[in-house]
């Protein structure tokens, strides 16, 4: 077990000895439940892929803090043909 902290820029250092087999640029997924953050890394991405996740992250943030409508089953069709 490492520690490390938040830098005033939001950033956090990934201790040394668990950095072991990753390069500057790799890319991972960051994912928080409750006081738990998850890193996973992922390979081949895209620019196009990263710039979709980067959009459904702040999609998901919208729907978390409640700024979505719900639709009943009959709703939401009529509105994805209108779409």
């Amino acid at each position: 077990m490492e520690l490390t902290k938040l830098s005033t820029k939001g950033q956090i250092v990934i201790p040394e000895t668990l950095r072991n087999g990753m390069e500057v640029g790799t890319n991972f997924i960051v994912t928080k439940q409750n006081d738990l953050i998850i890193l996973k890394k992922i390979e081949g991405l895209t620019e196009q892929e990263k710039q979709e996740m980067k959009e459904l992250g702040l999609i998901w943030k919208d729907i978390d803090k409640g700024n979505c409508e719900s639709y009943t089953e009959k709703e939401f069709f009529d509105n994805f043909s209108k779409w």
